[in-house]
């Protein structure tokens, strides 16, 4: 089975509205320490219910065709992707669970890096062998994205996808391809903080929503 439908119209809806929603413009700096021109906060969106949904069918997609174990990413921004992502995937007959890797290591209890749903065979969701996406609402110069994929990799597991929902013009995506990774994006920002829908991945995910994997 795969994911219900999803049309380059909704896409077009989700790019309009995170355009008039999740961007600021002024002077600001980054997380990476980088100057901008332009602030944008993916929650606005990823947190609704009714984008989020468009977000879930439309990334799952890609996360079925990759043949993935497991999801997940970075505290917070990964957090609500993630949790739609499976539930879109899941719907389509898919189980695809959640990790969620932490800002830092808890200082009580088990102190885990990384917080997860079991594992039906149980044994741990991460660990040698598993296949993993890695998602994020944003990438500037990859250092969330860079921190999940090292907690993973160290856990044995092989990251089979990256994607990000949006990914600025800094070229944290381009970098991540340059060192092997299969990594996709939904849109892209220019240095003004216009948001554009990457066509080849929403042709890929329009045509094979449309298909039996």
């Amino acid at each position: 089975m795969v994911p219900s439908q999803v049309t380059h119209d909704e896409i077009a809806q989700l790019r309009s509205i995170m355009q008039d929603k999740c961007f600021r413009f002024g002077n600001f700096t980054l997380t990476s320490g980088l100057p901008s021109k332009y602030y944008y906060n993916g929650k606005l969106i990823t947190l609704h219910p009714r984008w989020s949904l468009i977000i879930g069918r439309s990334l799952a997609q890609l996360a079925i065709e990759a043949k993935a174990d497991a999801i997940g990413g970075m505290a917070i921004g990964a957090i609500p992707i993630a949790q739609t992502v499976s539930l879109a995937a899941y719907d389509a007959g898919h189980e695809l669970p959640v990790f969620i890797v932490r800002q830092g290591r808890k200082e009580h209890g088990a102190k885990d890096e990384v917080a997860t749903a079991y594992a039906e065979d149980g044994g741990d969701l991460l660990t040698s062998g598993r296949r993993v996406v890695i998602v994020d609402d944003v990438i500037t110069t990859g250092g969330s994205i860079e921190r999940s994929i090292k907690v993973a990799e160290d856990l044995g597991c092989s990251v089979v996808l990256v994607v990000a929902l949006v990914e600025r013009h800094e070229g944290g995506g381009e970098a991540l391809k340059k060192r092997g990774y299969n990594f996709q994006r939904l849109f892209y920002t220019n240095e003004a903080g216009e948001l554009f829908a990457d066509e080849s991945t929403a042709d890929r995910i329009v045509a094979g929503a449309g298909a039996r994997l």
